[in-house]
Order: structure tokens, then C-alpha cells, then sequence
């Protein structure tokens, strides 16, 4: 029961990933590309962890892969931030009709 769980767990991650790619043909910007990919990449490396720590086999190995997550689920979406901040300050426009907020 547990292995078909850490299946269906990868079968997310590879649907994560798929609709991330997706989202990055698909959206007409930079910004919103960049929010499809790091979504998916969030989603997608948090369910392949899920299912390896279902089917790891001694506590030290699930230790590391939690530590592993929780340093992905800070370390991605605080760079993905920084990354289009980076491109409204070098004045990369978004597409017409986005609202910025101004600070």
C-alpha cells in the first residue's frame, strides 16, 4: 500500500513538472513564467520527496531527505523571487494590464 502512495506521489511530481513546463511556453512574460516554473519545480521536488521517504528504508535517510525539502521549500521560492525583482529593477516590463505594486 505504502509503494503504490510513493507512486502516485511521483506521478504528481511528473505532472508538476509537466504543467510547469507548460506554463513556460504558454505565458506571454517573463514574470509569469518564472511563477509557472517555480511552482512546479516547489510542487514537483516536494512530491518526489514524499514518495522517497515513503519507501526509504532506515530513519538517517529520511532525516536527510527532510532537511533536503525543508532547504528546497526556502531556498527555492525566495530565489525565484529574488530573480524578478531583479528583473523590475533592470526595467523588464511585464505584459500589459499586470499591476505592480509600487514600493
Amino acid at each position: 500500500m505504502i509503494r503504490w502512495i510513493a507512486y502516485i506521489c511521483f506521478f504528481g511530481s511528473f505532472l508538476a513538472f509537466g504543467l510547469g513546463t507548460l506554463g513556460l511556453f504558454r505565458f506571454p512574460d517573463p514574470y509569469n513564467r518564472m511563477h509557472a516554473v517555480g511552482i512546479g519545480d516547489t510542487i514537483g521536488v516536494a512530491l518526489i520527496g514524499i514518495g522517497l521517504l515513503l519507501l526509504s528504508p532506515s530513519w538517517i535517510l529520511r532525516i536527510k531527505l527532510i532537511v533536503i525539502l525543508l532547504l528546497f521549500w526556502i531556498i527555492n521560492p525566495a530565489m525565484t523571487h529574488m530573480v524578478a525583482k531583479a528583473g523590475l529593477i533592470h526595467g523588464i516590463e511585464p505584459v500589459k494590464g499586470t499591476k505592480l505594486r509600487k514600493e
